[in-house]
């Protein structure tokens, strides 16, 4: 990269109008993480050309990762303007609204992308398609046309198994996330609790931002801890041949920060799409997903490019229970009202529907002393949800607003609601188990792609499918019904309570034993 930047920037200096390799410049910055650098290149190259659609997409891209969404959607707009059709711009448009809480014409952009992507073209990222509608045929196009794109070019063979001088089976975790987030959260107690006479674990880091504390303690748990954020796919691939790993596990797919290019140089033997991404990697690269029954049904199977191995429990890892601390802990700590029913939903705003707001604004109608705390997005989106409120008739100084707070204040502030509302199409994941841990209890929908079946997963290990709705209709009736009757929900959350510390959920054990059993069977397979 530090070559193309000098060779590039001698190319300007050779000629200040050449806006092309402005754009490649501020590409090879954005690659290397110098987004402000990037961002003031891609601007002049747009100045010389504004009709120069790549520098636009790009800066538009840029904008979207330092979640500058206003930005990001007046530059996606400007391409959409030229071209209509750019190279899935029009999941990049809806994501980029779902952020802002912009839903106009959100029904008709929907079906413009479902009945595009029926036709093979080239709409959408497949993370945007997962929040976007409940669809798991659709879903897996929409894969297969990313992938096909991110690596058309490529058709590397399968590699053989290395010559056993080991008896360690050596496994490759990759992950950009190996720090304060909702996977490092669930998977921390995987990579302590491995059986390290057997297994030999490696975590391969590409994390663009400087590493933080939990990076720090979770590294003594790995045999080797390597950062390749700065690497090419070639040389990533060469450590792995060499250090002769058994199975890569990508903990990403195809959400922020993916290298999903250098799973297609053959990284192992074996290759396994687990936990980060719930869905389909639509990719001959990728030989496993790992799941569990009730996340995909076995009818659902053929919806997935991988072959299905099932864990007996809940296919989220999760670290052992223990007991919150909240004795000082009051509602007033965090600006709530001490007198009312508090329903909640602490996840990204990105994954509230139109649909899923109309729901939450019954709700709040039925069940007038009550509030619904949200967790803060963007100021845009702030505005926007208000103004959403408003018009469906709720004075919107019943929606509050969370502060994003280290994860042991985030459970404790938690235990201090009464409901927990879900999303859908695609449910809340991590906070799910947040929510069940802090004893509160989760009222989801339930529909046929991976990431709407999450909450009805973590719910089943707790038995607790009596708060899991087939329909928007039955999500209203059952959110009511216990907002309304208070003994009811004071014996769900015993319930809960007590179903908690015997639950697998919460047997971090018991879960890493289940997992190295499907890595021996699928090592033997082979």
């Amino acid at each position: 990269f530090n070559e193309a930047i000098k060779n590039f920037s001698k190319a300007i200096e050779l000629n200040p109008k050449n806006f092309i390799s402005l754009a490649n410049l501020a590409n090879t910055q954005k690659e290397i993480f110098k987004f402000e650098n990037a961002i003031n290149n891609y601007k002049k190259s747009i100045s010389l050309n504004n009709n120069y659609l790549l520098a636009i997409n790009n800066l538009a891209n840029i904008y979207h990762e330092l979640r500058r969404y206003n930005e990001a959607l007046e530059n996606y707009r400007k391409v959409f303007e030229i071209n209509k059709n750019y190279k899935f711009l029009l999941g990049r448009l809806i994501h980029c609204q779902m952020y802002l809480s912009d839903w106009k014409d959100f029904d008709d952009t929907i079906n413009n992308l479902t009945s595009s992507l029926k036709r093979q073209a080239k709409v959408c990222a497949p993370f945007v398609a997962l929040s976007s509608f409940d669809n798991p045929e659709l879903h897996k196009i929409c894969a297969e046309i990313y992938a096909n794109e991110k690596s058309s070019a490529l058709d590397t063979p399968t590699i053989e198994h290395r010559n056993r001088d080991s008896k360690k089976c050596k496994i490759g975790y990759f992950s950009p996330d190996f720090r304060n987030h909702p996977v490092l959260h669930l998977i921390r107690d995987v990579f302590k609790r491995h059986d390290k006479s057997k297994f030999e674990i490696y975590g391969f880091s590409f994390e663009p931002n400087k590493n933080d504390e939990l990076t720090e303690e979770i590294k003594k748990d790995f045999f080797e801890f390597i950062e390749v954020k700065d690497m090419s796919a070639e040389k990533i691939r060469n450590i792995c041949r060499k250090k002769g790993l058994d199975i890569a596990i990508d903990l990403c797919g195809f959400t922020n920060f993916n290298r999903f290019e250098i799973f297609t140089h053959r990284l192992a033997p074996i290759q396994i799409n687990y936990l980060g991404y719930p869905g389909t990697m639509g990719s001959k690269y990728f030989d496993y997903i790992i799941a569990d029954k009730t996340i995909i049904p076995e009818e659902e199977a053929v919806n997935y490019s991988e072959k299905v191995v099932y864990l007996p429990n809940c296919y989220q890892p999760n670290s052992n229970y223990k007991s919150l601390d909240i004795n000082s802990v009051k509602r007033d700590i965090y600006n709530l009202p001490s007198d009312k029913l508090i329903f909640c939903n602490l996840g990204s705003n990105h994954k509230i529907t139109p649909e899923v707001f109309d729901s939450w604004m019954n709700i709040l109608k039925k069940v007038p002393n009550s509030i619904l705390l949200l967790l803060k997005p963007n100021e845009y989106a702030i505005d926007n949800i208000e103004d959403e409120t408003s018009i469906r008739g709720i004075n919107k100084e019943r929606i509050f607003f969370a502060e994003s707070l280290p994860h042991d204040d985030h459970l404790k502030r938690l235990k201090l609601a009464d409901i927990f509302l879900d999303t859908f199409p695609y449910n809340a994941h991590t906070t799910s188990s947040d929510a069940i841990r802090a004893g509160i209890p989760i009222i989801t929908l339930k529909g046929r792609s991976f990431a709407s079946r999450v909450t009805a997963s973590i719910l089943k290990q707790v038995d607790m499918t009596q708060l899991v709705a087939e329909s928007i209709e039955e999500f209203e009736i059952k959110a009511i019904e216990l907002a309304t009757n208070k003994e009811k929900l004071r014996e769900i959350k015993e319930k809960i309570k007590k179903s908690i510390p015997d639950s697998k959920l919460f047997d971090s054990l018991t879960f890493v034993k289940d997992l190295e059993k499907i890595y021996q069977q699928i090592i033997n397979e082979k």
